[in-house]
Parts: C-alpha cells; structure tokens; sequence
C-alpha cells in the first residue's frame, strides 16, 4: 500500500514539474514572439523612413523592397504606413499615400466597412480617414446610422480628415439623431474649413422663410414666434453654430435676419455664432435680443456683444442690468467687463450686485 502511494506521489511531483517547465517554456516562447514581433515592426517602420525621408539610392531600393512585397508581409507594411501616414506632411505624405492607393488599400478598407465587427467596421474608417480620398465620403456616410456609437464617431471623424463638404447635410443629420456626436461634427465642419460654409448657409436660410422656434418661451411668457420645426429647427442651430466656428464674415447678414425671426434654441445658437464672428454689425440685432428675449437669449446676446467688445454695446447693457435673471445678469456684467474702460465705468455706477461682483473678480484678478 505504501508503495503505490510513494509511486502516487512521485507521478503527481512529475506531472507537476512538467506543468512548471511547460509555464516556463511557453512564457519564453511567448517573450521571444513578442520580441521578434517587435523588431520586425521596427526593422519595417525604419525602411518605410528611409524609404520616404532617405537620399538616392538608398530611398530608391528600400521603396522598392517595400513595393515587392506580398501577402501577409505586404499587410505588415500597409498596417504600419497607415499608422505613419498622419504624422507626416509634405512630399513623403504624397508618395505614402500614392503608394498604399496604388496596392488597393482603398478596396481593403472599404470591404471592411461592410463587416459584422464592430471593431472593424471602426479601423475601415479610420483607414479611409487616414488615406483622405474625397470618393471614400459616399461609403462612410451609411456609417453615421451605425447602431454602434463608436463606429458612427469615427466615420464622423475621418469625413473631416477627407474635408469633403457634402458630407456637411449627412453630419447636421448624425448630431440631431445623436446629441453626443455635436463636438466631433463641429470638429469635422471645421476641419472641412470653408468649403462648408455653403451648405451651411443653404441650411440656415431654408428656415429664414418660415421663422423658427423650438419651443422656449420669452420673458413675457408668451411662445416664441413662427412654428416649431423640430429636428429643422436643431439642424439649422447646427449650421449657426458652425458658421461661428468657421468665422465667416460673410454669413453675418444671414444670421441677423435669423436671429430677428426665430427663437429657443436656435435664437441662442444664432447669437453665439455672432458673438465668436466679432462682427460690429451684430451689436444693434444683439442689443435687440438682449432686450426682449427669452432668459437663454439674453445670456447669449449678452456674452456675445461682450466678445465683440464694442463700446457702443455699454449703454445696452447697461439697461438691461435688470435683475430678472440671475444667469443673464452675470453675462451682462461680464460682458461690460470686457468691454475694459467704458465698461468698468458703467459697472461702477449702477447698483447691480452682479456689477459688484464682477467688479470684485476682476480685481482678484488683477492682484493675482
């Protein structure tokens, strides 16, 4: 009996110095993969390098040692130029590109668009992003109705890498589905730069006709004028928000006449792209605003003619020091405050405790 149990407990010992050998050589198998790995991606980013930054024949024969390859090894150096390609400008950019356009990488990202991977269907857009190929838009617009938010982020992200303005309509779109995505496609719309300011404008002035509201009430109580429009009255607040952020001078008139005519959200919106325009010629509308709208209105007009910082802007704001809203009155105040000499002047004379305090944060500030 005590035999079997020795010979028990010596099979036991052995199977398990086995196990711990076994642990043992597949850790140093998996290190020495993985260090392997690691230098074949650097030996590969070091020839794309030479490649795109070398000299004579040393660019020559590493760009084309990269061209010959097939296959995996091949993948191995589209996967590597796509993650490259962001970081690099100029010529090296051109000849990149031309050279992962010219081996189908185009025709790889786009099946991978189609895929039931959620994570795949993202990188294929983010591919597509990277390579900026203005015919990539009509495949990446499907993407902003993906049921996954991830996907639909970065489809939105890379339209703006691609800077084509008819993807412009499809983003407004995304956002009025999706709240969440406002910051990434008004990032997009700003990277498309001014060729967005066209569908812009056509989507702000489709509303002009009507008058727009979105439903919030004015001071008085009363509901704003014209009807309420719902998803058009977000998506032309979208397109007031990304003339702001593009500048556009030129869109100025456009959003008075929307400001005169609409209310609620799209009101706000509109006075906050005139206050980021700077435009003089925004006071008088916005003066207006600050008198008679709503209290979301007023604290937009006001932090608007204080970014504009015109000193005609005082006398206004002055007046509407009003005390009806603890919200605007603050805006007004620090509005005045920007406005410097004048505006510091009117603070000081009026009894407001919003002036009072403004007064006392600019001179923390300038203590400090």
């Amino acid at each position: 009996m005590s035999h079997l149990l020795w010979l028990l407990v010596g099979v036991l010992g052995a199977g398990a110095a086995v196990q711990v050998v076994a642990l043992v050589v597949l850790r140093l198998g998996r290190r020495m993969l993985s260090r392997h790995r690691e230098e074949r991606r650097t030996r590969l980013r070091r020839m794309l390098l030479t490649a795109l930054l070398g000299e004579g024949d040393e660019a020559r024969v590493a760009f084309a040692a990269l061209r010959a390859r097939r296959g995996r090894s091949w993948h191995e150096v589209e996967n590597q130029a796509l993650s490259l390609l962001p970081k690099i400008k100029g010529d090296a950019r051109i000849t990149l590109t031309a050279l992962l356009l010219e081996r189908g990488a185009v025709r790889r990202a786009g099946r991978g668009l189609r895929s039931r991977r959620m994570v795949a269907r993202a990188a294929a857009a983010h591919r597509l992003g990277s390579l900026a190929q203005p015919e990539s838009t009509p495949h990446l617009l499907p993407l902003l109705r993906d049921k996954h938010f991830l996907v639909r982020r970065t489809a939105v992200r890379a339209l703006g890498q691609l800077g084509d303005p008819a993807a412009v309509p499809a983003l407004l779109d995304a956002v009025v589905r999706d709240d969440s995505l406002t910051r990434d496609a008004m990032g997009t719309i700003q990277r498309i730069g001014s060729a967005a300011v066209d569908p812009l404008r056509a989507e702000l002035a489709s509303v002009t006709g009507r008058g727009v509201s979105t439903g919030s009430t004015g001071r008085g109580g009363s509901t704003g004028r014209g009807v309420s429009t719902g998803s058009t009255g977000r998506r032309a607040a979208l397109a007031a928000t990304g003339l702001g952020l593009l500048t556009d001078v030129g869109s100025v008139p456009l959003l008075v006449r929307v400001l005169e005519r609409s209310r609620g959200r799209l009101r706000v919106a509109t006075a906050e792209a005139l206050g980021l325009i700077g435009s003089p010629a925004a006071v008088a509308p916005l003066l207006t605003t600050l008198g008679e709208g709503d209290p979301a209105a007023r604290t937009a007009a006001a932090t608007a003619l204080g970014r504009i910082g015109s000193a005609e802007a005082a006398g206004g704001l002055a007046r509407a020091l009003d005390g009806a809203d603890r919200d605007a009155d603050r805006a007004v105040a620090a509005a005045l405050l920007r406005l410097e000499g004048t505006g510091r002047e009117v603070l000081a004379t009026t009894g407001s405790p919003y002036a009072a305090e403004a007064l006392a944060v600019h001179r923390v500030r300038q203590d400090a």
